[in-house]
């Protein structure tokens, strides 16, 4: 009996086998891996790996951290946002409502962690040494950054853990540890009030509005620049025929290209329709730059042009943080009474030539007609040859006028600060910038010895043209940060002669110089209107 009832059950379980097949491959299943998303840092690496402190360098123009190295630049802005969740209570609803003290700790505990440096060119200065007014200005402009950062990881809060409920449990279990749990239940009191639910929905409103967000990474516009810059000089490295040519790094690009890369996809689309309009608006323009229809002037370039808007004056599109309108752009001219056009000064200066040119015609014959009077008063003696007289004539300088107005001495260039000037017609100053001695090539074009390659730093007359136009650079406004031949006698050499110019002209362009001083009163305020 046994025996058959364990045959029984035996039977009995193999009949119920069949129905348990299809659970099978169920009990088999690995459950889904979800993905690993970027959690809050606490800096402990940082200060496992740099126990001392941590050299880092700053633009002294924008106060921006360059470098050594983008890992301590990173390094850099995760330790302030740990401060800004760190330090400041959740509970304060506004920062400017944060006591001095805490901002202060904030500040001290940069200092603690980080050696600040300033770069001006190849000039590195330590913070310390800086002005008092530099230093104040670089520490409102990083504690403020903390405050931002304290704004969005409260706006996180909200988000994550109270409305969407991407999290079950509070964020002080496990996230943020240093929170709790009477804080965080006061946190969530404030932010469900109508106040914090009609202001929520006003800046949703107003994000709402921002049709063409950008996709950079962590880096932003400068890493994205850079990796532009490298894959144009690759390009160019792969189409050179010879392997050992040393290849001309490209001009950085321009910030309507920016503007686009920023807003591709990995897919290679871009991020919507709107943003699909403003990049094909971008190409016509481009195209109409390319064959002379459309000239770019200043702050109305080709991606304010495209996109229909100026840009606000705190910040400039496709660039990056750090600029604004004036410090990208330059100062913007303003319209003067009584100004005259272009039109009527270049009549004005082909009158004062003409009228020049004729006055030491009539000089010259005078001293001629001297020169043989003198000649032939002279009969014992032996006649000396047409501008040779002995006799005190001016003829052997009007010689070496015309042959120093030919030549122009010019003394060797080195890189260092210099002075840009442009004739249009007048002579003025139009940027400051640096001279780069690299070669004689630029853009794949070779320069005459009466170039040199510079690179504008600081825009002064954005719409100025520049000596020898591109097709990326027609203007001044347009050539900022980048590498373009510029004439010799147009440049100023800061290192070797301060502000002075490094040319020596003739006599006869200081005769000139001095015509243009007797001109009529009316004629030269109306050259000095420009």
């Amino acid at each position: 009996m046994e025996g058959q009832t364990e045959n029984d059950g035996q039977l009995g379980n193999s009949e119920q086998q069949p129905e348990q097949q299809p659970e099978q491959p169920i009990t088999s299943i690995e459950p889904v891996r979800k993905r690993r998303a970027r959690k809050p840092t606490r800096m402990a690496r940082l200060t496992l790996r740099y126990p001392g402190k941590v050299k880092i360098l700053f633009d002294s123009q924008r106060l921006m951290a360059i470098g050594p190295r983008k890992k301590i630049t990173d390094n850099f802005r995760s330790y302030l946002g740990f401060l800004g969740r760190k330090q400041p209570s959740i509970l304060i609803d506004n920062w400017k409502h944060v006591s001095a003290t805490t901002k202060e700790l904030i500040w001290q505990a940069i200092l603690e962690k980080f050696e600040i440096f300033f770069v001006d060119g190849d000039k590195e200065t330590e913070f310390s040494l800086v002005d008092v007014k530099m230093q104040e200005k670089f520490r409102r402009k990083w504690v403020k950054y903390v405050g931002r950062r304290w704004t969005v990881f409260k706006t996180n809060l909200t988000t994550t853990y109270i409305y969407e409920k991407k999290k079950t449990e509070p964020p002080y279990v496990k996230d943020y540890e240093f929170l709790d749990k009477e804080t965080w239940e006061a946190f969530v009191a404030s932010r469900l009030t109508p106040e914090e639910k009609a202001k929520r929905l006003k800046a949703q409103e107003v994000q709402s509005h921002n049709k063409c967000p950008q996709r950079c990474s962590r880096g932003g516009y400068e890493v994205l620049t850079q990796k532009i810059m490298d894959e144009k000089l690759k390009a160019r490295q792969q189409a050179s025929d010879d392997p050992s040519e040393i290849v001309q790094p490209p001009s950085p690009p321009s910030r309507h290209e920016t503007w686009k890369r920023a807003r591709i996809k990995p897919s290679g689309d871009f991020i919507n329709q709107e943003t699909s309009v403003i990049a094909a608006k971008i190409d016509t323009l481009e195209q109409e730059q390319s064959s002379g229809s459309f000239t770019p002037s200043g702050r109305n370039d080709i991606l304010a042009v495209a996109i229909g808007k100026p840009d606000h004056p705190s910040r400039v599109r496709g660039v990056g943080k750090g600029y604004t309108v004036r410090t990208y752009f330059g100062k913007q001219q303003r319209p003067v009474d009584g100004m005259v056009s272009r039109e009527e000064v270049s009549v004005i200066v082909a009158e004062l030539k003409a009228s020049m040119q004729a006055e030491m015609q009539e000089n010259l014959r005078a001293e001629m007609k001297m020169i043989l009077s003198s000649q032939a008063t002279s009969a014992a003696e032996p006649l000396t040859p047409v501008g040779m007289s002995a006799k005190g004539s001016c003829a052997p300088d009007v010689m070496e006028s015309d042959q120093q107005d030919e030549h122009v001495v010019h003394e060797p260039f080195v890189d260092g600060d210099c002075e840009l000037y442009a004739e249009d017609p007048l002579k003025r100053l139009v940027a400051y910038g640096r001279i780069h001695v690299l070669g004689s090539s630029i853009h794949h074009r070779k320069m005459n010895d009466d170039e040199v390659r510079v690179s504008v730093e600081r825009v002064l007359v954005a719409d100025a043209l520049v000596p020898f136009p591109t097709d990326e650079v027609t203007n001044v406004g347009e050539a900022l940060k980048q590498f373009i031949a510029w004439p010799r006698r147009l440049v100023v050499d800061n290192v070797k002669q301060g502000n002075s110019q490094r040319q020596l002209f003739s006599k006869k362009s200081s005769h000139a110089n001095d015509e243009l001083q007797t001109t009529p009163v009316n004629k030269v305020d109306a050259l000095k209107t420009l």
